[in-house]
């Protein structure tokens, strides 16, 4: 898993909670994942607001690729609702691609 930081300080203490915050969320579908990349950003810079993104692009070979982007003033939080949403989102595209495999067209 990569992570990648533009205008944040990459902490060990950042790196570490999104390494494991990814991992608990990807960590269900071992088969089902290729490859997670995530980029931690600050978009205003010293001006503040809610301006710290989490982009997570997940590849897998049962789907095509997830890009869960989330912002928030909080980078810990901005990390949490995308490790979430990624997570729905796989369980979402398997659950279609069994779906269709079983000839279940929704």
């Amino acid at each position: 898993m990569g992570i990648l930081a533009k205008g944040i300080e990459m902490t060990d203490a950042i790196r570490t909670y999104a390494q494991k915050r990814l991992r608990t969320a990807l960590g269900r579908y071992p088969q089902a994942v290729d490859s997670a990349h995530v980029r931690l950003n600050d978009i205003n810079g010293p001006r503040g607001g809610v301006d710290k993104q989490c982009l997570v692009e997940v590849r897998g070979p049962a789907f095509s690729p997830i890009i869960v982007r989330e912002e928030d003033a909080d980078l810990y939080v901005a990390i949490d609702r995308a490790a979430d949403r990624v997570d729905r989102a796989i369980a979402r595209r398997l659950a279609r691609s069994r779906d269709v495999d079983r000839g279940m067209h929704r």
